[in-house]
């Protein structure tokens, strides 16, 4: 009895003890969860102000772009033009050469070696200057041995070498620190000088605004773009003596991304390889009007570009092993109604009026090109439920299935491209486009739909 009592009394001062303990420690708790609370609104306030700063940046450099295209299209008429889009379609394979398949891969790196954050961006970007020399030096023998655009060579030359010189910015490295919002605006600044050299030489100069100064002046506002990152970046890196050298880390990421570089190479057979061959087989001219109803299509997907880097994070959400089948299917079904929705603002009306929106953009020389921005509008749709499905396949881990079906329809663009072209010209190379590229779409979405359905409900 005496020692229950005893045991009793000790619990009772046990349990004193710990509740004045508790009150004791309140404050110190209360402060605990407030600034728990604080973290948590910062993270998100710090997500929000990327979200927007992505989406303004980005829509006011996507608007400036296309405004400023059309500009130049509208001076220098069908052909030159023609000459301006055959530049940026090589421009697009330098582009893609240069980054190696950084984009997709380096960010992933980083974050899993930390350890090796000094050595992966540096190591990447000396990869990457080695290859924007070889295209470089690609280009001069190209400017000594071609006899074609005699006095525009140097402006296209610089076109593409602008675009090649975009790759080797920082942009896996403003990811990691999520200052995705600052490296957007840096990209704002580069098209909005660009636009103003532009705008400027055709209102007090036109006869000096010519492929040879737009070359200039891409090439610059390249230059100020690489130059502001640079100078912000560098004097955050802790950069010391490296454990692993910079050439070994550049050479181990040539071989990891050797059929990365490959693939997205491929994949610029849907966009880029067509305008090249329309314009070896028809001439800068028929380039020319067909790139005119790019310039529409290429903004709808742009747009949808920046929608999809919206739904991309709770794409990876739903496509954890956790997810069952009825989150899945409702996800992909809101999703989907909502790309097809913002597609059809701009496809829906390309599809009906395909002359009066060319008319209302550029010069009458372009109306011949009205079938084929209605077969672009079309494809704006299908762009914008593929890019769901895409998504998709790609967060569920099905990279081969990505890769195999990108590859299939770049093999497909190709053989169209030298059956429809020569006899559809501008039309056959927008046919090519959408059968290869739908394909492609289709397969991601055969995929996504055999994914779902062995998923338990």
């Amino acid at each position: 009895m005496c020692r229950v009592g005893i045991l009793q009394s000790h619990g009772n001062s046990m349990s004193n003890n710990d509740g004045s303990d508790v009150l004791a420690d309140s404050p110190h708790l209360i402060a605990r969860l407030i600034r728990g609370i604080s973290h948590s609104v910062g993270s998100q306030r710090l997500a929000l102000q990327n979200l927007s700063g992505l989406m303004v940046f980005n829509f006011l450099a996507a608007g400036l772009m296309f405004v400023a295209n059309a500009y130049v299209a509208n001076v220098v008429g069908k052909t030159q033009f023609g000459l301006f889009a055959f530049a940026v379609a090589l421009g697009h394979y330098a582009q893609t050469a240069v980054r190696f398949g950084a984009e997709r891969t380096l960010v992933r790196d980083i974050v899993h070696e930390p350890h090796l954050f000094v050595e992966l961006t540096l190591g990447s970007l000396l990869l990457r200057s080695a290859v924007f020399v070889l295209c470089c030096i690609t280009l001069f023998v190209w400017l000594m041995t071609s006899h074609s655009a005699a006095g525009s060579r140097w402006g296209l030359a610089m076109i593409v070498a602008s675009h090649g010189l975009f790759s080797l910015d920082f942009q896996a490295l403003y990811d990691t620190w999520h200052k995705m919002s600052r490296h957007a605006a840096y990209n704002f600044i580069r098209r909005a000088s660009f636009s103003a050299a532009v705008f400027a030489t055709g209102h007090w100069a036109p006869a000096r605004l010519t492929l040879n100064s737009v070359g200039l002046y891409m090439l610059g506002s390249t230059v100020l773009y690489l130059g502001l990152q640079y100078s912000w970046a560098l004097k955050r890196m802790e950069i010391r003596r490296h454990t692993t050298s910079l050439a070994a880390m550049a050479i181990r990421l040539l071989k990891q991304n050797y059929w990365m570089c490959l693939t997205t190479l491929v994949a610029l057979s849907f966009s880029s390889l067509n305008q090249l061959l329309l314009k070896h087989f028809k001439g800068a001219a028929e380039l020319g009007g067909y790139a005119a109803s790019w310039q529409i299509a290429m903004a709808a997907t742009l747009m949808l570009q920046q929608i999809a880097r919206i739904g991309n994070p709770k794409m990876a959400q739903i496509t954890r092993a956790e997810v069952h089948k009825g989150v899945r299917i409702s996800f992909v079904f809101r999703y989907s109604i909502v790309m097809f929705a913002a597609a059809a603002v701009i496809g829906v009306p390309a599809m009906l009026c395909p002359r009066l929106i060319l008319g209302w953009v550029f010069k009458p020389e372009y109306l011949s090109a009205a079938s084929i921005l209605r077969l672009l509008g079309a494809y704006v749709v299908v762009y914008s439920l593929g890019s769901v499905a895409s998504q998709y396949v790609v967060s569920a881990r099905m990279e081969r299935i990505y890769f195999g079906s990108v590859v299939a329809g770049g093999v497909v663009s190709i053989i169209l491209c030298f059956v429809l072209i020569p006899r559809y010209m501008g039309l056959g190379a927008g046919w090519s486009l959408v059968i290869s590229h739908g394909l492609a779409m289709l397969a991601y979405w055969l995929a996504m739909v055999y994914h779902v359905r062995k998923q338990p409900r």
